[in-house]
């Protein structure tokens, strides 16, 4: 279909709205079940079941889902590899059939060492980890 554009070809109006995006990916739905099985993970006491909390709680956690699902499956090009800032792939959301560039990593090793050297400069170690001193009261 055309689209209507100004003298610099700039759309007149929105070709398209985070709305129309959203609305069209599916609608997830959490049980109450899962929402209390939630709770128990978080230790936090659940709303009661049919409450205007725990409605509220269910909505606003469905539409989370729904907006990560569509962050999940947007094409971004390029590579799909996450990278922080050292150029390090996240493991945490490594893509399928794709391994740990293990040369990578040992030339940073070698660059930047394992960070033992850095226990040297701590207080206090233990069995070679930082030992912080906890307030038990």
């Amino acid at each position: 279909t055309a689209v209507e554009t100004d003298d610099c070809a700039i759309p007149v109006r929105p070709t398209w709205s985070v709305h129309e995006l959203l609305s069209s990916y599916a609608k997830p739905t959490i049980s109450p079940a899962t929402l209390a099985h939630l709770h128990r993970l978080s230790a936090l006491t659940p709303p009661d079941e049919g409450s205007q909390e725990h409605r509220t709680l269910t909505t606003e956690l469905e539409e989370l889902i729904k907006l990560v699902e569509a962050v999940r499956t947007a094409n971004l090009g390029g590579s799909n590899t996450p990278k922080d800032e050292t150029g390090i792939p996240d493991g945490r959301i490594w893509p399928e059939n794709i391994g740990i560039d293990i040369q990578s990593r040992q030339e940073l090793q070698k660059e930047f060492g394992d960070g033992r050297r850095l226990l040297a400069h701590a207080t206090r170690t233990e069995r070679g980890l930082y030992l912080v001193e906890n307030d038990r009261s």
